[in-house]
């Protein structure tokens, strides 16, 4: 029976293969980053679009309806500067940005403020309601363009080249697949976010350090439900599945694979974390940036096949474990 089952069983995931073949597979076919490059220099030289004036008189507004005491008093004030701080820095152009699927960036974190020749040209907007609608469109924007990247990244990490045609033909099913994803996981987050928020706001009435305590358990909570959602994703680009039946299969996969698939998350999450550290060090102001921002686009994109090539290979050994063990059982068992 074990010799049978030996045989029948597909090969676990394996991290380390991954890893090492996402990034030979961007570098085979080096091409792929000139994507998110092009999004860092839209993002670091272009124009930057500010809704300053509107931040600041909201972040005014909230300050001076904030009851102060002698405990909270500094704390509110150090807050407010932060906020003001982030307001003039703020792009909304960076909102292109876009999860679960997107183009990666550098820029889209750090928002500089300076170039190299100067200054940017900057654009406040101050109307609500263009804001808004400026807001939707750039978000649409940039979930279209991540998920002809994903499609792209996709074909260079499993078939090890870039059939275009072919992923220009499927870029607007995947794109309306990750809208209804990331329409669906937005309202999962309000859902659970507006009961947390006044239940932490209720308990820091009781005092800060309390309050904090209260905000890390929500975190928590947040990151729990997150993690088999993770490659939500990616069923829609490798297995061409519809947004429900690809989060099914990832909550599956990881839960079925929880120790691997932790590890490898941990894995990316420090190799990207570690290595932004490195790619922040030039100013915004220096040319050395485009290193930075050169090496973040490569990194980024192997870390990205890797993650579908992980997938792949986890969702093969998830689902061939389930149709050993319905044909052992004889019992119907789903597994997406």
């Amino acid at each position: 029976m074990d010799k049978i089952e030996s045989q029948v069983m597909p090969a676990p995931p394996n991290l380390i293969a991954a890893l090492r073949a996402g990034f030979d597979a961007v570098a085979n076919k080096i091409v792929i980053i000139l994507i998110p490059i092009a999004f860092d220099l839209l993002l670091w030289l272009g124009p930057h679009i500010q809704i300053k004036t509107l931040l600041n008189r909201y972040i005014d507004a909230m300050a001076s309806s904030t009851i102060k005491t002698l405990e909270t008093g500094d704390v509110i004030s150090s807050m407010m500067d932060m906020l003001h701080s982030a307001a003039s820095q703020y792009n909304i152009v960076s909102l292109l940005r876009t999860f679960p699927v997107g183009v990666p960036s550098l820029m889209a974190s750090r928002l500089p403020t300076a170039i190299p020749y100067g200054l940017p040209a900057f654009v406040d907007i101050t109307h609500p309601f263009m804001i808004i609608a400026l807001a939707a469109v750039l978000m649409l924007i940039g979930i279209i363009m991540g998920s002809f990247y994903y499609l792209l990244v996709t074909q260079l990490s499993l078939q090890g080249k870039i059939e275009l045609n072919k992923a220009v033909n499927n870029w607007m099913w995947s794109s309306l697949q990750v809208i209804s994803l990331a329409l669906a996981l937005l309202l999962l987050f309000i859902i659970i976010s507006i009961p947390s928020v006044c239940i932490i706001s209720a308990i820091a009435l009781f005092g800060i350090p309390i309050g904090q305590f209260a905000f890390f358990i929500y975190l928590g909570i947040i990151l729990w439900l997150a993690f088999p959602l993770l490659f939500s994703a990616h069923g829609i680009y490798v297995n061409h599945l519809g947004a429900l039946a690809s989060v099914r299969r990832s909550m599956v996969m990881t839960r079925m694979t929880l120790p691997t698939t932790a590890l490898f998350i941990l894995a990316i999450f420090v190799i990207s974390g570690s290595l932004d550290i490195l790619w922040r060090v030039p100013s915004e102001n220096s040319w050395l940036t485009l290193v930075g921002v050169s090496g973040h686009a490569f990194i980024t994109s192997a870390l990205l096949a890797a993650s579908f090539i992980y997938y792949r290979d986890a969702d093969s050994w998830t689902q061939g474990t389930l149709k050993l063990l319905k044909s052992q059982s004889g019992m119907p068992i789903r597994g997406g």
